[in-house]
């Protein structure tokens, strides 16, 4: 798995490239927390087993707090029209076969 690392400005843009196909979001994407030194970092797994973490200057201190601050970006992003929470219509064996 590699790792990408970027600011919290960019990660919709990441979510668009690496989470969604067709305008809806992966079955396969996972929503995580990254332990680092004094905290945690929100994070994604997305398209090619590549994990997005977002950077930022102090960590979260639980993996509760940094998944859900992801998930507050990710659905404002979606409220605005910007992303698409809505899973893929096709079922995962049928999304990774397309």
């Amino acid at each position: 798995m590699s790792d990408l690392h970027t600011p919290c400005r960019f990660i919709v843009r990441h979510w668009q490239l690496l989470a969604m196909q067709d305008g809806y979001t992966l079955h396969t994407t996972v929503i995580e927390a990254l332990p680092v030194e004094g905290g945690y970092l929100p994070a994604f797994i997305g398209k090619r087993d590549t994990r997005v973490v977002v950077q930022m200057a102090t960590p979260l201190p639980t993996a509760q707090a940094a998944i859900n601050s992801l998930r507050d970006v990710l659905w404002g992003a979606h409220v605005e029209g910007r992303i698409n929470l809505e899973p893929h219509p096709l079922t995962a064996t049928e999304e990774q076969a397309a």
